[in-house]
């Protein structure tokens, strides 16, 4: 994927400013998505289904961004390509939030904030290392200890079972993974095709748009019979902030520091355990607890070493 060369002189100041960039739009990302599966978890409290919550998802993200993908040009899927426009909506649009919400309806939200951020850059390293030139690596003990965390959290789960956790949680956690595994071949792949950030959030929200005719054919209007205050908090929350502002955020990062930007997500544990305990109340374990420090030392492992 070859770039132009910058010239010298001037351009040697960009690069620390385009680093900080990209931290910061990463920490960003980690704060919104850490947020969600507890976001969610308050959706199936009220009632809602992973279909419903899909649906208010892409709804709403796909009505906003509707304007701009038709601006940008429908024939060429916003420059992204269709071929390339198909890709990126199996990987990152509605099928994706089923799989990586649906697994809240067995395993707790402390489970997703752990699991989904300590595969995601697992899975991204190794995608990576088969389609990227090779120079796109993550340190070998930063996905240690990423690996490390996953098996404390189960193996306390195992050892010391919680009550009021659904025994077959281990479906909801597999969910996870595979959610990992479809959004870091959605990260390497939309850093393969050089594809512009904006046009991408465009292509795969207006692409969900397509579920939609199914969802209502199938499932009706009853979500709107529910709290209207739960409803909208999901489809302000997971339609515009999750599914526009934080993939953006992340697109971009993707853009900036490559598929490493992935290793953000796992800083969603600190967000998405703290809040599951805060305002879930769901059991804070020892196991629980170095899973989650295991995990975030992964991370800055990898951000650290060059």
């Amino acid at each position: 994927m070859a770039q132009a060369l910058p010239e010298a002189g001037p351009a040697a100041s960009t690069p620390a400013p385009l680093s900080l960039s990209g931290f910061l739009y990463g920490l960003a990302v980690a704060l919104v998505w850490g947020a969600q599966p507890v976001v969610a978890s308050f959706g199936y409290q009220a009632g809602m289904t992973a279909l419903d919550l899909t649906m208010l998802r892409f709804g709403v993200s796909g009505l906003l961004m509707l304007p701009l993908f038709i601006r940008r040009g429908i024939w060429n899927a916003c420059g992204v390509g269709w071929k390339h426009a198909i890709v990126f909506v199996l990987l990152a649009g509605p099928l994706y939030n089923m799989v990586l919400i649906g697994g809240l309806q067995w395993a707790p939200a402390t489970h997703s904030s752990l699991i989904y951020p300590a595969f995601t850059p697992i899975f991204t390293a190794l995608v990576a290392r088969l389609l990227l030139d090779g120079q796109q690596r993550i340190p070998l003990l930063g996905l240690a200890l990423l690996v490390a965390g996953v098996l404390t959290v189960k193996l306390g789960a195992i050892l010391h079972p919680v009550a009021g956790v659904n025994p077959e949680a281990w479906r909801g956690d597999m969910l996870f993974v595979v959610a990992a595994l479809m959004w870091s071949l959605y990260t390497v792949l939309m850093r393969r095709w050089d594809t512009e950030p904006l046009a991408v959030v465009a292509v795969v929200q207006v692409g969900g748009l397509v579920a939609l005719p199914f969802y209502f054919l199938f499932e009706g209007l009853s979500v709107f019979r529910l709290d209207t205050t739960a409803v909208a908090i999901q489809a302000l929350y997971m339609g515009i902030v999750v599914s526009v502002v934080s993939v953006l955020f992340f697109n971009l990062a993707v853009r900036l520091l490559g598929p490493k930007a992935a290793m953000f997500t796992a800083l969603m544990p600190v967000v998405g355990v703290g809040l599951a305990v805060l305002l879930l109340g769901e059991p804070l374990t020892v196991s629980l607890v170095l899973g989650t420090v295991l995990i975030v030392g992964g991370l800055f492992i990898a951000l650290k070493k060059k």
